[in-house]
């Protein structure tokens, strides 16, 4: 416990806090206003959480719109919460990572979604194991159950204190519309400890999977789950069901889930795997071109140069992610249409 409270460690937290940025939590204190004060601040946290004071503000819920419609909620810590939490994970990560499932990737040092990818075309198209479970999560985050958050971390932490922090975070509570809510379930997705509380939970699933002998890759809570035939595939899927539902309180989106092969296609991470080929998912090119058709609307006044510097991180944000693909083809034809939408823009300012 002794790491996470030193002001060391709770300086070097920081650091990484503020090079993520983030907006203010619920005391609407921002990343640089922190910093005004920032050796008070540490040495305050330090001095809580050494006399076991500390106590967590209530999250600030913020909805962000998902590509089908509906909304996803993220709970945003204070600032001085997420520079705590920030310590315990620096503290908690290297016990836990040996112990994490090869093929698992999401949140982790020195992984990412591309070898995730490579990693289940390899399982498809070099292992034979062509019949792929798409299994679908309900609001995994959300729904985390928290008796079994502190017991799986437990399991490697004999640290009272360290518990009794997790513990404090997850029943912090939010604020929605001036009310206090309690937080029963879930670990929030917006707290910087989140994505590797859901791995130590997660793991579980992994292991178990494991222990029988089925491939699967996982990242964060996207799973696919590897077999050689359609038979075989469903009764993984049914022991993947059992684990999560039964053992691990989980829900399992049966409409979202779904049983397919490499000749078909797979989806995973916004990547469509189709025999020997890696593209990238129609939905997720949709998605891309709708927020270029919202920059570049052909009856607005601004300058085009000022368009042009949004439309640029967009771009490249977008071909940095799926560059693993053969983009070249894609970027041509998006690059074309781009153009002729600011193209577009030009003649209608000249004509008005």
């Amino acid at each position: 416990m002794d790491k996470v409270y030193s002001e060391k460690n709770l300086l070097k937290a920081y650091g990484r806090v503020e090079s993520n940025r983030g907006a203010p939590g619920i005391d609407g204190v921002t990343v640089e206003i922190f910093a005004e004060k920032l050796p008070e601040e540490i040495e305050r946290l330090s001095g809580e959480i050494k006399r076991g004071e500390y106590k967590p503000m209530s999250l600030r819920r913020v909805e962000i719109p998902k590509a089908d419609g509906k909304t996803r909620q993220l709970r945003i810590p204070a600032v001085r919460d997420r520079v705590v939490q920030q310590s315990l994970k620096e503290v908690l990560e290297p016990i836990f990572e040996e112990g994490f499932h090869p093929s698992s990737y999401g949140y982790r040092k020195g992984r990412n979604a591309w070898q995730a990818v490579e990693k289940a075309k390899a399982f498809a198209s070099k292992y034979g194991l062509c019949n792929v479970v798409e299994l679908d999560l309900s609001e995994c985050f959300d729904t985390l159950d928290h008796e079994k958050i502190i017991d799986s971390v437990a399991e490697r932490v004999s640290d009272g204190k360290i518990l009794k922090l997790i513990r404090a975070i997850l029943k912090s509570g939010v604020m929605e519309d001036g009310v206090w809510k309690a937080t029963e379930t879930g670990s929030p997705q917006g707290g910087v400890i989140s994505p590797l509380l859901a791995n130590i939970y997660l793991n579980e699933f992994d292991q178990k999977m494991k222990a029988r002998g089925i491939r699967i890759v996982r990242y964060a809570d996207d799973i696919l789950i590897f077999s050689k035939t359609q038979e075989e595939a469903r009764e993984f899927l049914a022991i993947a069901i059992n684990i999560l539902e039964i053992d691990m309180k989980l829900k399992v989106n049966r409409n979202k889930t779904r049983i397919t092969t490499l000749e078909d296609g797979f989806h995973f991470l916004g990547f469509e795997i189709k025999g020997e080929r890696v593209g990238i998912e129609k939905s997720r090119l949709k998605r891309f071109k709708e927020k270029v058709r919202g920059l570049t609307r052909r009856n607005q006044s601004r300058p085009v140069k000022e368009i042009v510097k949004q439309l640029n991180p967009l771009l490249r944000g977008f071909a940095s992610y799926f560059r693993i693909v053969d983009f070249q083809s894609i970027l041509r034809g998006l690059l074309s249409w781009i153009r002729r939408r600011l193209r577009a823009i030009i003649l209608h300012q000249w004509k008005t």
